[in-house]
């Protein structure tokens, strides 16, 4: 009977044998699996720099900038000419001026005795227009003037809007300060 007993349990201890050759198996891939295997390093993405904004367009371009001649008593004045730069309408424009003279020193204006002087023109001036020669009189009172500079400019907008832009907003174009060089 022993036999016939042993012969009977052959199923179930092939099984037994099965299962633990089938959990082995898994242990072993299991513990593989945890290891750290040596990767090739994947490539670092580039990081893409995007292009600089875009330089804003002027608010004027100066076409003409220079001092009068002195006059007997010392007065100088002023001629401007420029083209409206923005896509509005402008109403007033209002030059920031600062002037120097043949030392570098600065020239302070007749009627207020401020460093700056302010320069005004009214409108209208259309998207592109050009204004034509302005003339201001009488703006400085020094002999040995030689130059202004445009500070900045502060722009009245038909619709009331006021913008106020500093020097870098302004193009001279070629040759527009010729007889007025400060630098």
């Amino acid at each position: 009977m022993k036999a016939a007993t042993a012969f009977r349990n052959r199923p179930t201890q092939t099984l037994m044998l099965r299962t633990c050759l089938l959990l082995t198996a898994t242990l072993f891939l299991t513990a593989c699996g945890g290891f750290s295997f040596k990767k090739t390093p994947e490539p670092e993405p580039v990081a893409e720099v995007p292009p600089p904004p875009p330089l804003p367009k002027p608010a004027l371009l100066i076409s003409q900038m220079t001092p009068e001649e002195p006059k007997a008593r010392g007065d100088v004045g002023a001629y401007i000419n420029f083209i409206n730069g923005t896509d509005l309408t402008v109403e007033y424009v209002m030059f920031k001026t600062t002037a120097y003279d043949h030392n570098g020193r600065v020239v302070p204006s007749k009627r207020s005795g401020d460093v700056n002087t302010w320069l005004r023109v009214a409108g209208p001036f259309a998207p592109g227009q050009a204004s034509g020669s302005r003339h201001w009189e009488q703006l400085w009172q020094n002999r040995d003037l030689r130059c202004f500079e445009i500070d900045g400019v502060e722009l009245i907008y038909m619709d009331g809007m006021v913008e106020f832009y500093e020097a870098d907003r302004i193009a001279l174009l070629p040759g527009s300060d010729h007889q007025n060089s400060c630098g």
